[in-house]
């Protein structure tokens, strides 16, 4: 009998029902207007919810008893919330922010059961790990209000240390055990941000590709695929104007509410009398839907790209420029994305070099990658120093700022992630990743 032919599933990647077969939340909703009555339900059974204040949508109604996290407080922020955890006997709960947010909960929940981190206090790895806990941890339900860390659905978290380092905490433990997905939890995100989380997602998928490590043919196809989706989505969400404002009254809780005008048919559907208001009231909320939409594709993509199964036969340790941007912005003391940013084109150019498979990259693979993001230069041929120029323009586009060169030696910058990363840097010497840096302070176009 002829076996049932496989799904298709790069082409329905972003569909919500797909996630469930990721190793991630063991419940996820995804769509509009899931938060507020997912943060009303868990308000009413008890759960004790935390938020950061600056990156909270005025959209969703928290609550009184809400808790703000104590985000500039470093190193000790996640053991003050631990002890408040633990003091309101809390059971669940949820937390409302960005990668930060996210992060600091999840190691405050672990803190409470007992755990604790185990890390070098020296530069030799920038992993840590969690020790066993001593008792139940409280379940963790994410509402992530960025987009591109998904951190809703990993088991990793950033702790800082102090002195402007920090560590990779890896726990499944730390993977929540639920998460939301909503477009009114990112309808206030700034333009930048949208741009730098489309960024990450972007490179979080192709990182892999580009490197050195051996990949499954369907987990090549699968990032292949949904990085080229993820292009087309950001360059349809950053292309447009900031959302259009509308006047709106209050609702529930004091939550925006819509103005019926704005629910009206379309003009072609409704009599010549409409008033000009109503016509562009109605385009408008198209607008918005719109925007909305390609937001809430990104982030259900950006959940997925954590799971296993996308990952299936490669390396823990595939995306080299992760690490790289990592100690870049340690030791600089600037942000991820910038570092990123920054280091993407050249590394990208550096990839497309190898004749083959070496310790930076897989050439051949890497050749893949470039012909389908970037049609253009790829039709005028493969010159790794134009899809570098390519790549730098895509970022602009998209509205990410290219930093100016990483204000640090690249000697000391090379060392310093070679000792920071030496599983994941096997086959690189110092030199090597100081020649990265060195490329990446050099002109972009």
């Amino acid at each position: 009998m002829r076996a049932p032919d496989p799904p298709l599933v790069p082409s329905l990647l972003w569909t919500p029902a797909l996630l469930w077969q990721s190793a991630g939340p063991r419940r996820l909703r995804v769509g509009a207007d899931r938060a507020q009555a997912e943060l009303d339900r868990l308000a009413a059974d008890g759960a004790l919810v935390v938020y950061d204040p600056g990156a909270c949508s005025t959209s969703i109604h928290l609550g009184c008893t809400a808790l703000p996290l104590p985000l500039d407080e470093g190193p000790e922020a996640p053991w003050r919330v631990a002890r408040e955890v633990a003091r309101r006997g809390a059971r669940t709960v949820a937390v409302v922010g960005g990668g930060a947010a996210m992060d600091t909960a999840k190691l405050a929940v672990a803190l409470a059961a007992g755990s604790e981190p185990r890390y070098a206090e020296g530069p030799p790895s920038g992993l840590a790990l969690l020790t066993r806990a001593g008792r139940p941890a409280p379940a963790l339900i994410a509402f992530p209000t960025t987009l591109g860390t998904g951190s809703e659905t990993s088991g990793v978290a950033r702790m800082a240390v102090g002195g402007r380092r920090s560590r990779l905490v890896c726990s499944a433990t730390l993977r929540p055990e639920g998460a939301v997905l909503d477009p009114c939890l990112t309808d206030t995100l700034p333009a930048p941000l949208l741009a730098a989380g489309a960024m990450e997602i972007l490179l979080r998928l192709i990182g892999p590709l580009l490197g050195p490590h051996p990949m499954g043919a369907s987990s090549s196809a699968w990032l292949m695929e949904t990085a080229v989706l993820v292009r087309r989505t950001a360059d349809a969400l950053l292309a447009s104007d900031s959302p259009t404002g509308w006047e709106v009254s209050a609702g529930p809780h004091g939550t925006p509410r819509v103005p019926d005008t704005l629910l009206a048919p379309p003009p072609s559907q409704r009599d010549a009398g409409r008033s000009a208001y109503e016509r562009s009231a109605y385009e408008r909320r198209s607008a918005y839907e719109r925007r909305a939409g390609l937001r809430l594709r990104l982030a259900a993509i950006s959940a997925a790209s954590h799971g296993v199964w996308p990952r299936v036969g490669a390396s823990p340790f595939a995306f080299l420029l992760w690490y790289f941007a990592d100690t870049a912005a340690a030791v600089t003391g600037t942000a991820k994305n910038t570092a990123l940013a920054r280091l993407f084109p050249a590394y990208l150019e550096r990839a497309l070099g190898a004749p083959g498979r070496c310790a930076w990259a897989d050439g051949d693979r890497a050749r893949q990658v470039a012909r389908r993001l970037f049609p253009e230069e790829a039709a005028t041929g493969n010159c790794p120093a134009d899809f570098r120029a390519a790549a730098a323009r895509l970022l602009r586009r998209w509205g990410v700022a290219l930093a100016t060169p990483l204000a640090a030696d690249p000697v000391e910058l090379g060392q310093a992630v070679v000792a920071s990363w030496p599983r994941a840097l096997t086959g690189l010497t110092p030199q090597d990743a100081a020649a990265l840096y060195e490329a990446a302070s050099g002109s972009t176009r």
